[in-house]
């Protein structure tokens, strides 16, 4: 079954927020408070919300937002880059 994870950057200072998701494919559907790996992540990322789209027979996985204090512009390019790299898509940059 198709899984789409979401990862939101909420970026304090200048005020922005990236969001990101990653398709894939799975055989098992986690459950909220589970944590995900995922090439991006030094450590596992813990899911926050499962949502089902029964028309599209998707599984929408948000997982805990990543808050930073202050990035340059070219600080969220580059972390949105890093996160295209490894499969990630966004809008955003």
């Amino acid at each position: 079954m198709e899984m789409i994870l979401y990862r939101t950057i909420n970026v304090k200072s200048p005020e922005k927020i990236i969001t990101l998701k990653k398709p894939y494919e799975a055989s098992n559907v986690p459950q909220k408070g589970e944590f995900i790996k995922d090439s991006m992540f030094v450590d596992p990322a813990k899911i926050e919300v499962i949502s089902v789209d029964k028309n599209e027979d998707t599984y929408d996985i948000h997982l805990r937002p990543v808050e930073i204090s202050y990035a340059t512009d070219e600080h969220n390019k580059n972390m949105v880059n890093a996160y295209k790299a490894n499969g990630w898509e966004s809008d955003s940059y």
